[in-house]
């Protein structure tokens, strides 16, 4: 009994595990400027040029940004942001998009990064497609290299993924904090669904890596 339980625990440890990403995220109540069009974390509080990052209050656990005065400036739409270059980028993880941000008098100006440029920014991971998957299985074939493959599912649709998380019975692998990347160690099934569910609402996808 107590093996099983030991080995429970292992496995619980392993898919909950975070990984470390390459980019920072701005934390909450952390200070941002924009200036020049370029973004960056480095602010001199004497001034009232800059945002003070929060959290919205409900699920959805969006970015908010405020003016120093407390009134709001925008809102990103995404939970993980970082600099990279002087660039902002979001990432939203129910829409598993990545999102680049600049401001046009005082307006947030969103655009959505192609796969190419996601690429170019995790460049050690492979980039799998929402459309890939086979219409009728929701599943796709991937194959693992051996020791650890990165995978990054990026959403090329208009499907929203809720709550989604990925699962697995035999496989092994790290998550992050943005839902669609994934360190696998071991091949297997890997599931990505809704708190685990499998409906017409929340249909459920299966990676088999391999």
């Amino acid at each position: 009994m107590k093996k099983i339980l030991t080995s429970l625990l292992f496995i619980c440890i392993t898919l909950t595990a975070h990984a470390s990403l390459p980019y920072k995220n701005i934390q909450k109540n952390e200070k941002l400027k924009f200036s020049d069009n370029v973004w960056s974390i480095k602010v001199n509080t004497a001034t009232a040029d800059y945002f003070v990052k929060s959290i919205s209050s409900g699920t959805g656990n969006y970015s908010e940004f405020y003016k120093p005065s407390g009134k709001l400036a925008f809102s990103t739409g995404c939970q993980y942001e970082f600099i990279k270059n002087g660039k902002l980028i979001g990432y939203s993880n129910p829409e598993l998009k990545f999102y680049i941000f600049s401001l046009s008098k005082d307006k947030l100006v969103k655009r959505e990064l192609t796969k190419n440029e996601v690429q170019e920014l995790f460049s050690d991971y492979k980039i799998v497609t929402i459309s890939e998957f086979d219409k009728n299985t929701n599943s796709i074939n991937i194959k693992k290299p051996r020791g650890k493959f990165k995978v990054l599912l990026l959403n090329d649709t208009d499907e929203y993924f809720y709550h989604y998380s990925f699962s697995s019975k035999d496989a092994k692998f790290k998550s992050y904090p943005l839902t669609g990347l994934i360190d696998i160690t071991k091949g297997g099934i890997l599931q990505f669904s809704h708190i685990g569910g499998n409906t017409n609402l929340f249909p459920q996808y299966a990676l088999f890596a391999k």
